[in-house]
């Protein structure tokens, strides 16, 4: 979901690519209880990153994505951010 120059996602993979990927993470939506959506800062070439992710076109380093990946859990269960 996209507006007003921010971008909110609730898929936790989307939320690593886009960390590893330098999108500045704004919060965390925590509003319902069954789902939290991070809060990212929008950028240009957002829209063609969540798009090569999902289509499988993604390249970048593993060991990197496993970190944000861990890092985007961490800030899921914590209120870090």
């Amino acid at each position: 979901m996209q507006r007003d120059g921010i971008y909110k996602t609730s898929d936790i993979y989307i939320t690593a690519w886009l960390l590893l990927k330098g999108l500045q993470l704004a919060g965390i939506d925590r509003c319902d209880s069954r789902r939290c959506q991070f809060i990212f800062i929008d950028r240009s070439d957002r829209r063609q990153l969540v798009n090569e992710f999902q289509c499988g076109s993604a390249t970048g380093n593993v060991v990197d994505f496993v970190f944000y990946m861990r890092r985007a859990k961490r800030l899921l269960y914590s209120r870090e951010v």
